[in-house]
Order: structure tokens, then sequence, then C-alpha cells
């Protein structure tokens, strides 16, 4: 067990075993050529494990309702195995319905590279179709093509369609076309869109915002470095269109802090209380 992990004998757990390869999906399109494993890609599994660890101790189905802190300590590349593990910290229950609190950490040979503090409880995962959202004919302000040429991001993890409107500095709406072909997904897609996918749109789109916002795109590298408060407020149906609602909460010379919301019309999926993006020069090794 990685020395850094927070789980005893004595507390529910749930572990697992990732094996990071080169030659995996990811590699293709998350900083190709440098690739790192997509941080969505463990808190997904981080959220899963939580959530049969919840329905194991609440004695019913339950999901992920949110993520208080998500903190990215260093970078998962080709070659590392991954203790993944999972651990109750504490239960409350309510007329309302229960609730549990998990701490999730990976490590790679003893060293915590994510941590997270995961809320579940008890409720449906059917993702029933929400009233379609009205499409705007209008055209975008930046095309997925145009996004390429900002983002270093490369099929199949370039999750962001198109730009809708931006003040720079400021504001980006964006859209992500979701549906069940993406790869990403598997030969049998889960029931319902991955919340942490969306969350990585989210947080393309705010990257996009961000180059958007300096003299010339001045291109730079951008990795999460934390992520706090946000709230899964129900499953995401396939076959629709995610509006990505960013906001710039802060700036600073070496980072930028998002917050926002995922909405399918006017109705919220996700909000990200913030988001923490680390920016380095260009001349820097890519994350």
């Amino acid at each position: 067990m990685p020395t850094s992990s927070p789980v005893t004998d004595s507390i529910p757990a749930v572990r697992e075993t990732l094996f990071v390869s080169g030659s995996d999906l990811f590699a293709l399109g998350h900083y190709p050529g440098n690739p790192v494993y997509p941080g969505a890609l463990m808190l997904d599994r981080m959220l899963a494990m939580a959530a049969e660890l919840a329905s194991r101790t609440l004695g019913e189905p339950a999901r992920a309702t949110a993520v208080r802190r998500v903190q990215y300590l260093g970078v998962v590349v080709p070659g590392d195995v991954v203790a993944l593990e999972v651990a109750l910290c504490a239960e409350a229950g309510g007329d309302a319905g229960s609730e549990v609190s998990c701490e999730a950490v990976a490590c790679v040979a003893g060293d915590a590279r994510v941590r997270a503090t995961i809320v579940c409880g008890v409720g449906s995962d059917d993702p029933a179709r929400l009233g379609a959202p009205e499409v705007s004919a209008a055209a975008p302000a930046l095309t997925h093509r145009d996004i390429a040429r900002l983002l270093p991001h490369r099929y199949p993890f370039l999750l962001l369609d198109t730009v809708s409107a931006y003040r720079p500095g400021e504001h980006i709406r964006a859209t992500k076309v979701v549906n069940r072909e993406s790869p990403i997904l598997g030969r049998q897609p889960p029931q319902a869109y991955p919340a942490t996918l969306a969350i990585e749109s989210f947080g393309q789109a705010g990257v996009t915002l961000f180059y958007l916002s300096q003299a010339g795109n001045a291109p730079t590298h951008a990795l999460v470095g934390l992520m706090r408060d946000v709230t899964l407020h129900r499953p995401i149906p396939y076959d629709t269109v995610l509006t990505l609602d960013v906001r710039i909460e802060r700036l600073r010379s070496n980072m930028v802090v998002f917050g926002g919301s995922i909405l399918i019309g006017d109705e919220p999926l996700i909000d990200v209380g913030s988001l923490v993006v680390m920016i380095a020069p260009a001349s820097s090794a890519g994350a």
C-alpha cells in the first residue's frame, strides 16, 4: 500500500490499480508528443469507486453529487503504475436521504499524484432526457478548427466544438455536443455521459478564453492544478448540446482561476466553484 495513502484496515475502502501505457488512446490527443494521462479520466475512475463504496455503505444505489476539492500534485505518464484508493470519511443521514464523504488518492510508487474529496448521495443515475434546448442558428465566433489552432489537444481529447461568444479577459460561452460515438467512452458507453469529460470541456473553454485574452494569443503551457466546490446536479444525457459558461475569476502571471456552469438550455448540470489552471511559458516542458 502506498505510504501516502489515507486508508487503514479499519476504514471501509476500495482499491484499484491502473497501468498506463504510451499506446493507450489518451496518448493520441492529450499533449501529443509528450503525453500525460488525463486528470479527467483519473477523476472519473475515482467518482465511480466512490459511488461503489457509498452504495455498499448506504445499502442502496448512490452516485457522486459533489467534488469538494481535487488537487493535481504531479503528472501521470506512460509507464506509470497507479494505485487508486477511495476511503470512507464520514456518513450523514436525514429525511431527504443519506450521503457519505470519501477521500480519494492516486499514487505512483508511494507518491501522491491526485487527491480528491468526493460526496456521494442516494439518487437515480437515470439521465432522463431534458427538454431539447434551442440551438442557435448564428455562426459561431470560433469553429472547431479555430479552437484547434489555440489548444494543444487533438482527437479524441479536443473536447470543445464551438465558441458562441467571448469577452477577452472576462467570459466565454462554448458548446460541446455529447453522444456515444467518442472512442474515449469505450465499446460499451456508460449510461450517462461522464461528468468529468464535461468538466474537461469546461476547462478547455477556459484555457481558450485565456489564450484569446493574450496579446497575439501568445502560446503557453496550461495544466489544471486544483478544483474546488463542484456540484453535480444530475447525470448528463447523450444526444444533446452542452453550453459551457466560463468566467475568469482571477488572473495572475502564473495562474488563472475560472468559475461557471455547464448547462443544457437554461438548466445547470454542473456548477464549478473554482478551477485553477497553472500557466508556464511555452519554453517550459508541457504537461
